[in-house]
């Protein structure tokens, strides 16, 4: 009999947590039930980053690992009497956070996941200071923490095609955030009335910038390309190959008289008749 592995595993987490439920709410465990949560989601998130050590290849091990060991964490608290109000969900979306910061620093190649890490962290501590938060207030910094996170990602891989598309959404957020924040800030006087010229002052420098770039490393490229060979015409009979000059002290083969087959064959030698019998 084959043993499906997955199948059996979701068929024991099921078995458990039918009976443990059981037990809970029928007053068996009394005030244990919150610890015993605890205990198990800590002890599934330590297994899943033990086993994300054992090959670091398997980076969904710490996305899946650091979120039950947060959840974990929440239950102990509560079993205690702890209470954190807002920063529960924010421990939550941090302990995601943390498995996609890992994926990230695990391999180069996972630079996707800085997308969900920072996004992730960011809301993790709007969501935690959202009592203190207006409205306006909370989706400008949002807007502008996107900003910060698309133009990380364009910033850490400069220059390659994979990443660089990231600078669009980046200065996009950037400017939807600024002035999201600004006007939930409820600015007066001159500052509300001039502060666009703090972009108008950034664009010239990044004008500046791209214009020195261009005109420091056109000629050195220039300079450096090899030349380009003349193109040669397609068509479905190429030109020939130009021959090598012959050497001038080379002589020149001798020509053979053409032959003549049918004095070649007025030279062979006649056939005496057979004998009379």
């Amino acid at each position: 009999m084959k043993i499906r592995t997955h199948q059996l595993v979701w068929a024991l987490f099921l078995l458990a947590a039918g009976a443990f439920l059981l037990l809970k709410n029928n007053g068996v465990l009394r005030d244990l039930g919150d610890a015993i949560w605890g205990g198990v989601f800590a002890l599934m998130g330590l297994g899943f980053l033990a086993w994300f050590l054992m090959d670091r290849q398997r980076h969904w091990r710490a996305i899946a690992g650091f979120p039950l060991l947060a959840s974990g964490a929440i239950f102990l608290l509560a079993w205690r009497g702890i209470n954190l109000g807002d920063w529960q969900a924010a421990i939550i979306l941090l302990g995601l956070a943390l498995g996609f910061w890992t994926a990230l620093l695990a391999h180069d190649d996972n630079w996707w996941a800085l997308i969900p890490a920072g996004t992730l962290t960011l809301l993790a501590v709007l969501i935690g200071f959202q009592a203190r938060l207006n409205e306006g207030t909370w989706l400008g910094i949002f807007l502008l923490g996107l900003g910060l996170v698309f133009g990380l990602l364009y910033l850490l891989r400069l220059g390659q095609l994979d990443t660089g598309w990231a600078g669009i959404p980046a200065a996009a957020f950037f400017l939807i955030g600024l002035v999201t924040l600004v006007n939930a800030l409820k600015l007066t006087g001159l500052l509300a009335q001039w502060w666009p010229a703090l972009l108008l002052a950034g664009g010239v420098v990044m004008l500046f910038l791209a214009v020195n770039r261009v005109s420091l490393t056109t000629p050195a490229d220039t300079a450096s390309r090899p030349p380009t060979p003349a193109p040669v015409a397609a068509g479905p009979n190429p030109p020939a190959a130009a021959a090598p000059p012959a050497s001038p002290s080379a002589p020149a083969p001798a020509q053979e008289p053409p032959v003549d087959i049918y004095a070649m064959l007025a030279k062979q030698p006649k056939e005496d008749p057979p004998p009379e019998q």
